[in-house]
């Protein structure tokens, strides 16, 4: 790829438009980067190990209770993968709306709510702690509609994305058990085994690639 083709691309990219981070993207891996290099190059900040294990493991399982951004996740895979693919519509709305109001703000994935009528989470770095080598995450209420987000500012909410997850997951796998075990719990609407023993996979992959992670530090 030619440096001035990248410079181009890297002039005309902007957060606030998908397709152009990932054409640059794809031309930084084109010239010879690997993954952290190249979101490194999109965002100007290093990014936790974390986000590159989770992409590695995956992309990303579809089983987790998560729906995934569309940057920095389509930007940190490699075109042996396939990557970076064309942009989902899933989030697009959400992460408009946040990096209008706080461009600090790298949202990651919503979270669903496992309670029908409670809000969901939006988790989001922030690139002022990136630059500070800080993997803490922060939350925004949100409702299940695009673009509906019910905090007027983020709350810290986790030392990690991945740390995160697995408490998500962990909860929802509680109020899974508990509600196995009530009495009433039979027929149509019930749980069913298979969705417990689902989510405790997800948990204990989780927990394997927090210490992923840790054996990579």
């Amino acid at each position: 790829m030619e440096r001035d083709t990248v410079e181009r691309l890297r002039a005309e990219a902007s957060r606030g438009d998908y397709a152009s981070m990932a054409r640059l993207a794809r031309a930084l891996y084109e010239s010879g980067l690997g993954p952290r290099e190249v979101v490194r190059e999109c965002y100007g900040v290093d990014f936790p190990e974390e986000l590159f294990v989770l992409v590695d493991a995956g992309p990303w399982p579809p089983d987790l209770l998560a729906y995934f951004t569309d940057q920095p996740w389509q930007l940190a895979v490699p075109p042996e993968l396939g990557g970076p693919l064309d942009g989902y519509e899933e989030l697009v709305e959400t992460e408009l709306l946040l990096l209008a109001r706080d461009p600090d703000l790298v949202p990651l994935f919503r979270i669903p709510s496992p309670t029908p009528g409670r809000d969901d989470r939006v988790i989001c770095y922030r690139l002022d702690d990136l630059r500070a080598g800080r993997s803490t995450v922060y939350g925004l209420a949100t409702g299940s509609h695009p673009g509906e987000v019910r905090d007027a500012a983020a709350v810290r909410c986790g030392e990690s994305m991945l740390q995160v997850l697995r408490d998500a997951h962990l909860g929802h796998l509680h109020a899974l058990e508990e509600e196995a075990r009530w009495p009433g719990d039979r027929g149509a609407g019930s749980v069913h085994p298979s969705e417990i023993e689902g989510t405790r996979e997800c948990v204990e992959l989780l927990r394997d690639l927090i210490r992923e992670v840790d054996g990579r530090r």
